[in-house]
């Protein structure tokens, strides 16, 4: 063996040495005990040196499994959150309640909102008619009928324009106009119930226009 191969040979086995030493107090948290060398391992350099590159694996692994949480991490949504809007929503209160009108109320306020906003129920009003819980709908009218009132005649929702639409309960301006372009792009409606395929439009809207709407 020439004098280059031995020093080759020694600079593995001081690396491997090393390596060895970081990895073992990575893991137990405390220095290695100085012994004196005995044994002197005898390894090939090709060896010696993929044996170091998996000791340095094993250190890179426990130093990333003991590292610092970062804060800006810690309860993040992995997934990521839906955006949700918080912009105020403009609502139309009409029919039974104290002071009828426009009122501005914010993002996720519910139909008992708006009726509060405006002064509350009057008497001889018909709560049944409307469901207090449900989300409001920017740029909506929540109607609130009173106890026995009834409709002279119905408003065909495939004929009516935008001003006749708004003359039924819970239709505002803003509803009045989907309907008209959901019915010029998709044609006419099959039945009242059919309206749910109007954004903003659900099941409770549809039940109050009964006998008050026709298709």
């Amino acid at each position: 063996m020439d004098d280059d191969e031995a020093a080759v040979r020694e600079r593995a086995r001081d690396s491997f040495a090393r390596m060895a030493r970081r990895a073992y107090e990575a893991a137990h948290g405390e220095p290695v005990s100085s012994a004196p060398r005995g044994i002197r391992w005898r390894i090939e350099p090709k060896a010696a040196l993929s044996l170091a590159l998996a000791l340095a694996l094993v250190v890179a692994l426990v130093w990333w499994s003991a590292r610092p949480l970062d804060a800006t991490t810690v309860g993040a949504d992995p997934v990521g959150s839906a955006s949700v809007s918080t912009a105020p929503l403009v609502i139309d209160v009409a029919g039974a309640v104290a002071s009828p009108g426009v009122v501005e109320l914010p993002a996720g306020a519910r139909v008992r909102d708006a009726i509060g906003a405006a002064g509350g129920l009057v008497d001889g009003a018909d709560g049944s008619s409307i469901n207090l819980a449900r989300p409001l709908v920017d740029g909506e009218q929540v109607y609130v009928a009173v106890a026995g009132e009834h409709s002279a005649g119905s408003v065909n929702v495939n004929a009516a324009d935008a001003d006749a639409l708004e003359a039924l309960p819970g239709i505002g301006p803003v509803l009045a106009e989907r309907i008209v372009a959901d019915r010029a792009a998709n044609g006419p409606f099959a039945s009242v119930a059919d309206l749910e395929r109007v954004s903003g439009i659900g099941p409770a809207l549809v039940a109050r226009l009964g006998g008050l709407a026709t298709a």
